[in-house]
């Protein structure tokens, strides 16, 4: 099946199979990922102990608000339609809580988004899993040292 949108600037060429259905739902995954991490880091940016730690999780918020861009467009490229979903809040208790729900969904994030560039060799999909999965470990360490330093 070709594929056109008006969103980019050259055509799009997709197969409907079973690898491709589950990309698409890789990258709506990613979408509400994203998406609560976004509503997840804001809240967690407010208690921040200092301003290294805030610094850190607005770093992330950052990156977080651009994954979400690209796994958005790469989204309605691949379907001809916008994402719909819903995100459950992240909840906690105290910064150091927080850190620590942060630090691990992160590493989970990390593995999902390397799972899904494992998956295929489409090299506009796989950078935008790539980009994610770099800068999801590069926050968990962030957040692994918010929790033995602060």
């Amino acid at each position: 099946m070709y594929y056109s949108n008006d969103f980019h600037s050259f055509p799009y060429y997709r197969e409907i199979d079973s690898v491709n259905a589950q990309i698409v739902n890789r990258v709506l995954d990613g979408i509400k990922a994203e998406a609560t991490a976004i509503e997840f880091y804001s809240r967690l940016s407010e208690i921040a102990p200092t301003t290294e730690a805030k610094a850190d999780i607005l770093h992330a918020l950052d990156d977080e608000r651009i994954h979400l861009q690209k796994f958005t467009e790469l989204y309605l490229r691949l379907t001809g339609r916008q994402p719909s979903y819903q995100i459950v809040p992240i909840t906690f208790n105290s910064f150091q809580e927080g850190a620590r729900e942060a630090y691990r969904t992160e590493l989970e994030a990390y593995e999902e988004y390397r799972n899904a560039y494992l998956m295929t060799q489409d090299p506009i999909i796989r950078d935008v899993f790539l980009r994610a999965f770099t800068d999801e470990i590069e926050h968990a360490i962030r957040f692994s040292q918010a929790i033995v330093t602060r």
